[in-house]
């Protein structure tokens, strides 16, 4: 303790002695852990532990499964696994209720979860304030309680805590609310209010409609392939029990953490994001190493004395490595000042919008496991930034370094091949990840602009629930829509107005679907996406007719039931056929439709932008099947914006407690889509950025060095009548060398990245020449621009000074 006490001493009297040194390096590395920091901050929240749930890898999901596609529970089959299994502590269930909350001012749109008492319990979650559901409250009549989610009582009532006791009027309903969760609890992610679950006899016995979602945890000492056997056991004695419900199914499970992201490709992108700036950190390494590397060299005099006087080597390593990671320390605390400020404008960026569909947003921050990853890298910075050099500068001749005035080591070969080596290593860094920036962008904005064909900023879209209570029969949701589609096309401006259950650009799953007189063979299904629309949809879409017709307003609930499919649809199951005519339905078990008649074929739309190719797409006619949530577009001539207050008021005279959701442009839909991938493609391009300007940096203090060590031979060349044009070409030529071989290295690297982030991105070419060569041009150019400061004062070296002062 007491020699590392006096190496600590010494260390900071060195530090202090060279302040410019310590600043550079301090600075550097600051930057450097900083951002590796804060990126796995995110990380730490959004993929590693996004939720404070005690024990998670023993938390589960439990889904059933039909022909390979996974599914939602029947909730007489959870009511069996819940009676029979031994492997769970408990199964809780639970399920998601778009509902409309009125008596508190302004009508909203709020997502209920309707779950069982021990859903809590399973989660190992506790209020923040009063309490969470008591089983007796979960039997029908008695389920008039509600607990806020913090996000929710935050927004809503403004964090008041006299909250606990207030009614709240649910779809026409009045609830007590009991409670109010803490703030990590952010599962289901959308979850606003919780309330009772609590099904009737039908419910109960029904196993055909598969709408629930089951967690459970797992008895101690239990794994999860032994519950999943226990519940493969169970599932087949129950298709044996009920082969019309049950035959085909059967049951899976997988540790909840892991559906969280399901269809998501967020952790990829954090991931990636986490990998680019874990090579910003190799660049700042390289960096710091050139620096220690030069300054070593300056103190071998002081090296070669202490040596001399009986300081051993592995001493002498000690007290250098010492220096090396009390810079990193030091590093590490500017670094975790940048990291709050970087994280800081992170969560003030991100749209409140984006941000609660993102599982642990709330939970990113600069924890401990945050804090003990800082100090690891500062450690390992200062290590890795200074074994090298350390070594470098103890290979020490001490006849040499000992006589007077003597300069032999200061330009040792192996000194400078380290410094080279460092350099290119910066450069090729730099060139991967701004060609990975790059790419990344270009991939972005080609999605971004796609729904340019739209014209979206003239586009306003909301959504609107009808609550069940007053709108329990399809003709009372067809009335609302043909009243509200008449009270908008009524207002000045608007060119068309249309409600849907999906827009463009947007991601939906595929449904099964049925063509009549055509039996599937056994492990063989069909699919499509399935869209309810009204007529105008494909007008305000600007979706051309192929064939047939389009849904007109003669369409309604006792008119034949028709469909409309889209070309994919039709090359897909009907090839080289004419599909109209053909009768077809969707669905499965209750969400089965009615047998509907294919009347036109439209053209194919993009409904998921994360993918090149087309899926098959039916249309039902929302007219004669009317859905109780629909998303409202409204085709104006002007800007979308400034026509809400109008649509509003319009549809406040049909009913005016209907809250209108979500209200805004296209364009702003279509932007807070892609926020996160404007994110990560924005964090990439500043860690290239930070590459380059650190690989600009190296290459000049290499050239610089080069210059200083050789300023005697430059003179020598001088005044042997060398011209200072031929001192240039000399310095330019070796930094062209060093950012040819930095380059080249690169572009291996590039490509791998390319290839994938060309996976994750449409609209990316893995080998995009314009990138590739504009790119390399330009860090090529930035290299060589960098070494010609010290190339241009090699050239103007006075030869008579040079070779004076040697």
């Amino acid at each position: 303790m007491h020699t590392l006490l006096q190496d600590l001493r010494y260390a900071l009297r060195q530090l202090h002695q060279s302040p410019g040194f310590t600043l550079a390096t301090v600075l550097t590395l600051a930057i450097g852990i900083g951002a590796n920091t804060a990126t796995f901050s995110t990380l730490d929240g959004l993929v590693l532990h996004p939720m404070a749930v005690p024990q998670m890898d023993k938390v589960l999901t439990v889904y059933e499964q039909n022909r390979g596609n996974d599914q939602n529970v029947a909730l007489a089959n959870y009511e069996d696994w819940q009676r029979q299994n031994h492997s769970f502590e408990d199964l809780a269930v639970h399920i998601s209720s778009n509902m409309s909350m009125t008596g508190e001012s302004d009508a909203a749109h709020i997502q209920a979860e309707l779950a069982s008492a021990n859903f809590f319990r399973v989660m190992r979650a506790n209020a923040l304030m009063g309490r969470v559901f008591e089983p007796e409250e979960t039997q029908p009549g008695r389920s008039r309680v509600a607990v806020l989610s913090y996000g929710f009582w935050k927004q809503h009532f403004n964090a008041d805590a006299s909250v606990l006791g207030r009614k709240i009027e649910l779809d026409q309903q009045s609830y007590t609310v009991i409670g109010v969760m803490p703030q990590s609890v952010k599962y289901p992610s959308l979850a606003e209010v919780f309330l009772p679950f609590a099904p009737d006899a039908a419910q109960l016995a029904n196993r055909s409609a598969h709408d629930y979602r089951v967690i459970g945890r797992l008895r101690g000492g239990v794994t999860a392939d032994q519950a999943r056997a226990e519940l493969h056991v169970i599932g087949e004695r129950l298709a044996q029990q009920y082969p019309v419900t049950n035959q085909g199914w059967s049951v899976q499970m997988e540790p909840l953490i892991d559906g969280l992201w399901e269809g998501d490709q967020t952790p990829v992108y954090v991931k990636l994001l986490m990998a680019a700036t874990l090579f910003v950190l190799l660049v700042v390494c390289a960096n710091v190493a050139n620096l220690q590397l030069a300054r070593g060299l300056q103190r071998q005099p002081e090296f070669a004395m202490r040596i001399a006087l009986g300081a051993g080597r592995w001493r002498l390593l000690r007290q250098l490595l010492t220096e090396n990671i009390l810079l990193g320390l030091i590093g590490a605390a500017g670094g975790l000042l940048f990291a709050q400020c970087y994280l800081k404008i992170t969560m003030i960026a991100m749209p409140e919008r984006v941000a609660r569909y993102l599982v642990g947003w709330s939970n990113i921050s600069l924890n401990g496991r945050v804090l003990v990853f800082s100090l690891l890298l500062a450690l390992g910075a200062g290590v890795v930034s200074g074994l090298l050099p350390a070594l470098a500068a103890l290979r020490v001749n001490l006849v040499e370094q000992l006589k007077s005035g003597s300069r032999g080591i200061a330009g040792a070969g192996r000194a400078r091949w380290m410094r080279n080596v460092f350099a290119v290593a910066q450069i090729s860094l730099a060139v991967a990840l701004v060609i990975g920036a790059a790419l990344m962008t270009k991939g972005v904005t080609v999605m971004f602009h796609a729904g340019d064909r739209y014209n979206p900023s003239h586009v306003l879209i909301f959504d609107v629930h009808l609550p069940a209570a007053r709108y329990d029969t399809p003709e009372k949701r067809a009335a609302w829509q043909n009243a509200s589609l008449e009270k908008l096309r009524a207002l000045p401006g608007v060119q068309h107005a249309a409600l849907s259950t999906g827009l463009p650009l947007a991601s939906y799953g595929s449904e099964d679907c049925q063509i009549e007189n055509r039996p599937l063979a056994p492990g063989k299904f069909q699919s499509a996406l399935r869209l309810h629309v009204s007529d105008g949809y494909f007008a305000a879409y600007s979706i051309p007719l192929i064939s047939g017709r389009l849904f007109n307003q003669d369409d309604d609930l006792r008119s034949p039931m028709t469909a409309i499919v889209s070309r994919s649809f039709v090359a897909r199951y009907f090839p080289g056929e004419d599909p109209l005519g053909h009768r077809i339905r969707m669905g499965a078990g209750s969400d089965l439709t009615p047998w509907l008649t294919i009347a036109g074929i439209v053209e194919d739309v993009n409904y998921s932008p994360m993918e090149q190719k087309h899926e098959p797409a039916i249309y039902i006619n929302a007219a004669q099947i009317p859905p109780a949530t629909a998303i409202y577009s409204v085709v104006t001539a002007g800007d979308a914006v400034a026509l809400a207050p109008a649509a509003r008021h319009a549809l406040a005279q049909i009913d005016f407690a209907l809250p209108l959701d979500t209200v805004r442009s296209l364009a702003n839909y279509l932007q807070e889509n892609l926020t996160g991938l404007m994110y990560a493609a924005g964090m990439l391009g500043v860690d290239g950025l930070i590459a380059l300007l650190l690989a600009a940096i190296g290459i000049y203090a290499v050239m610089a060095n080069q210059v200083g060590e050789r300023t005697r031979e430059i003179g020598v060349r001088l005044a042997m009548g060398a011209q200072r044009e031929d001192i240039l070409r000399m310095i330019l030529k070796r930094a062209a060398g060093l950012t040819g071989a930095g380059v080249g290295i690169g572009l291996l690297l590039a490509f791998a990245l390319a290839h994938g982030v060309a996976n994750l991105l449409v609209g990316v070419r893995p080998d995009d020449p314009v990138v590739f060569t504009a790119i390399t041009a330009t860090i090529a150019a930035v290299a060589i621009g960098s070494s010609w400061l010290p190339a241009r004062r090699a050239a103007r070296i006075d030869p008579m000074a040079a070779l004076r002062d040697d």
